[in-house]
């Protein structure tokens, strides 16, 4: 009788949490660092050097003009993150095909820039990185407040946050999770 009272109880919590977490766009969010940040520039938050796969260098001109980026903190080493890539390969690709506004940025928590850039070639990820290690990567994820990988990021440019929860939004829905991002863009008011 005590059990099924507990699990009752449990099943409870949990089901006003869902019902919660439906109509709040924060619910299990990594953490909102972000927003309690000023805007800021695209060369703040990056840096002046992003990397291709290759390992060639590439400015910030390549996401300026988008509307939404993504910051994905990853490493090949991490299972969870093996599992999550392709999707998010999936998803950038199938937005990028529409003509979507949107980019992902690499922050690799690979063992050193070799396995970075494996990682990145092994499964054909169509975005940029950030040099590895370093007070750029550290402080991206200080600003969002990143607890573990693997953790997707979205922002707009000027470093607002538009889901803390970006992983989850793209294991639900794929590349359709880019309207809700820009919905929720619109009622920020930050477009």
């Amino acid at each position: 009788m005590r059990t099924s009272f507990f699990r009752g109880t449990f099943l409870g919590t949990v089901l006003s949490v869902g019902f919660f977490c439906a109509l709040s766009t924060s619910c299990g969010q990594a953490n909102q660092a972000g927003d309690q940040h000023p805007p800021t520039t695209l060369a703040e938050l990056f840096g002046d050097t992003l990397l291709k796969a290759d390992g060639s260098d590439v400015g910030l001109d390549a996401i300026e003009d988008k509307e939404l980026l993504a910051i994905y903190f990853s490493a090949e080493w991490c299972p969870p993150c093996r599992a999550f890539t392709p999707m998010l390969v999936e998803a950038a690709e199938t937005l990028k095909e529409a003509g979507k506004s949107f980019e992902v940025v690499f922050v690799s928590s690979d063992r050193n820039p070799r396995d970075m850039f494996g990682y990145m070639k092994s499964y054909n990820m169509p975005w940029l990185a950030l040099p590895h290690g370093g007070s750029v990567a550290s402080a991206l994820s200080q600003r969002y407040g990143v607890r573990g990988i693997p953790t997707l990021i979205v922002i707009d440019g000027n470093g607002n946050t538009i889901s803390a929860n970006a992983r989850n939004d793209i294991g639900a829905k794929g590349a359709a999770a880019y309207e809700d991002w820009m919905a929720i863009r619109r009622v920020q008011g930050t477009e």
